[in-house]
């Protein structure tokens, strides 16, 4: 008797969850297009007033929202555009998409590590 290891391979696949980033990357090239702005928008103001008050904490967090939403701005930019052109244009959106994920990322994990320090009681900041 032959077995359609096809078949099988295929439920396998279904049932593994997605990754984090498959997750973000699935939500910013389906989503409406104004909520990602709506997080740049709310991001960036947010940060500024946190950040000229001296809630550095909330400037970070604030800046990280809007780097998200730049991130996933550029990233559904590079999707739909759906073009080999490697002009200036995609380089520019490529940089911008990677700098802005970087820093999506980096911030939370800085401030999360800021706040285990501090829990542990040899934070370098107070």
């Amino acid at each position: 008797m032959l077995h359609d290891f096809s078949v099988i391979e295929a439920k396998e696949q279904d049932r593994i969850e997605p990754t984090l980033a498959a997750l973000l990357t699935h939500l910013a090239r389906t989503t409406v297009p104004a909520r990602l702005y709506e997080l740049l928008h709310l991001g960036i103001p947010f940060a500024v007033e946190c950040g000229l008050r001296g809630w550095w904490r909330a400037a970070a967090w604030g800046a990280a929202v809007a780097a998200l939403g730049a991130w996933g701005l550029a990233d559904r930019w590079l999707w739909n555009s759906r073009s080999t052109d490697s002009g200036w244009r995609f380089r520019f959106v490529r940089a911008a998409r990677t700098t802005a994920g970087v820093l999506a990322a980096s911030i939370p994990i800085a401030l999360l590590v800021e706040l285990f320090l501090h829990a542990l009681g040899n934070a370098p900041i107070s």
